[in-house]
């Protein structure tokens, strides 16, 4: 299944390659002699997009990338159910403290249980602070994939828009008195590369659709309710102004990923549950910390062992009875043996958020190349791009072959713009692993 950003990707490149078919067919189409063929139309990119007024004349606010974030975390009914967990947390561990003595006599287990509500409230300030950083992670990718799709979504309306214009000319060259090698099998070509052409334009418009109503759904708002534009009309080039290390990457995300902290706070709990029980000595049956609360409400990612895929194997779930039976001994053992499950699951949260750390550095590191490659191939095409513009005129030029160098040329620009989103895509990702500790300077952040 495409998400928004691989459709747009995927749509843009059959934009290219239909270009490429179509000038193909026109260039084949004309013989020595005959009239030049139209040279390409002139890229509309997103700089002269605001000097046309195509994304200002109907007042909607602009809003920036750190705007976006703003509303997302601000509205975001995810962030507030768990902030609303947390305050369910703070409440269990007031409604502890406000029992008085008569009820420790009562409730041996009681200052375990305080103990193991503190370690709740740590618990809750950890799941509240990963939503926030996963909210962040969502508000960046969505907004510039939906910059990117927008970008996407212009380049097809300006290949449709010459491949109109090229079959124009041949229906004046076949119309003309001497129409060379043109006819009407080749003009139907022509006009078939246009259908696909504007298929393709088409498929580019519902991305771009797609794109923005990710992004008002992590922003929680309606289109009805709150027009906005985009205030990036273009993908930036920017680079990470810190030089970065996997051990560096990895060292950051076991010091600050929240991940961690609750799991860490999980442990202590399973451990206080061995003293709780040893505390009881008579009764024979006996609530657990889990007959508070359910330690399996947190949704648990799962596995892939797909060869399509990265390798991301399944975390270890902590498990706990709402109460245990027997003597104290019996109690206190078998509590014991969850508690030494907790631990494995910590071990393996702490495997897990390393490899999510170095995966995430080895897509950077791919990414900054493909930029770097993209950027010098992205020159040569425009350099490209020029010297074909002046070589149509020409009438001794092979057409064939200049349509074959412009659709190349036109395939190295979007490969350029895709690897330009993409490295944007790992930033944001670093900074979701990491837990804020590579901050990339996203303008308008």
């Amino acid at each position: 299944m495409r998400t928004p950003a691989t459709r747009s990707s995927w749509a843009l490149s059959r934009v290219a390659a239909g270009l490429g078919l179509v000038l193909a067919f026109v260039a084949a189409g004309r013989g020595a002699g005959q009239p030049p063929a139209p040279a390409p139309a002139p890229q509309s990119g997103s700089k002269d997009d605001a000097a046309n007024g195509k994304d200002a004349e109907d007042g909607r606010p602009e809003l920036s990338l750190g705007d976006c974030i703003a509303v997302a975390v601000e509205r975001q009914p995810a962030l507030r159910a768990v902030r609303a967990s947390q305050g369910a947390t703070l409440a269990g561990l007031n409604a502890l403290n406000n029992i008085g003595r008569v009820g420790q006599v009562l409730a041996p287990d009681l200052p375990y249980r305080k103990e193991q509500s503190l370690r709740g409230v740590t618990a809750a300030a950890a799941d509240v602070q990963k939503l926030h950083n996963e909210i962040v992670h969502d508000a960046t990718r969505m907004y510039y994939t939906a910059v990117y799709a927008r970008q996407q979504a212009r380049y097809a309306e300006d290949v449709v828009a010459q491949v109109e214009v090229l079959r124009a000319q041949a229906e004046v060259l076949l119309n003309s008195p001497n129409p060379g090698a043109m006819d009407n099998q080749k003009l139907g070509l022509i006009k078939f590369g246009l259908a696909e052409a504007r298929k393709l334009r088409n498929e580019a418009r519902a991305g771009e659709r797609q794109a923005f109503a990710a992004l008002r759904e992590v922003m929680a708002v309606s289109e009805a309710e709150f027009p906005f534009r985009l205030k990036d009309r273009e993908l930036p080039v920017m680079a990470q102004n810190v030089p970065l290390a996997k051990e560096m990457v990895v060292e950051m995300a076991l010091c600050r990923r929240p991940e961690l902290a609750l799991a860490a706070a999980g442990v202590d709990v399973f451990r206080l549950e061995v003293f709780a029980q040893d505390a009881i000595r008579v009764r024979r049956t006996v609530p657990t910390f889990a007959s508070g609360s359910d330690i399996h409400a947190r949704m648990v990612p799962a596995g892939s062992r797909d060869p399509g895929s990265d390798y991301r194997p399944e975390p270890i779930l902590p498990e706990m009875p709402v109460q245990v039976v027997g003597s104290r001994e019996d109690r206190v053992a078998r509590v014991g043996w969850y508690s030494q499950r907790t631990e494995a699951f910590f071990e393996k949260t702490r495997n897990l958020v390393v490899l999510d750390a170095e995966i995430a550095f080895f897509r950077f590191e791919l990414a900054a190349e493909q930029v770097g490659v993209g950027k010098d191939q992205r020159q040569t095409a425009d350099e490209q791009m020029s010297l074909v513009q002046k070589l149509f005129a020409d009438p001794r030029a092979p057409k064939e072959q200049l349509a074959a160098l412009y659709a190349q040329a036109a395939r190295a620009q979007a490969a350029y713009v895709t690897s330009v989103h993409q490295y944007l895509l790992t930033l944001a990702a670093l900074e979701r692993v990491t837990a804020g500790g590579v901050r990339p300077a996203f303008p308008g952040r």
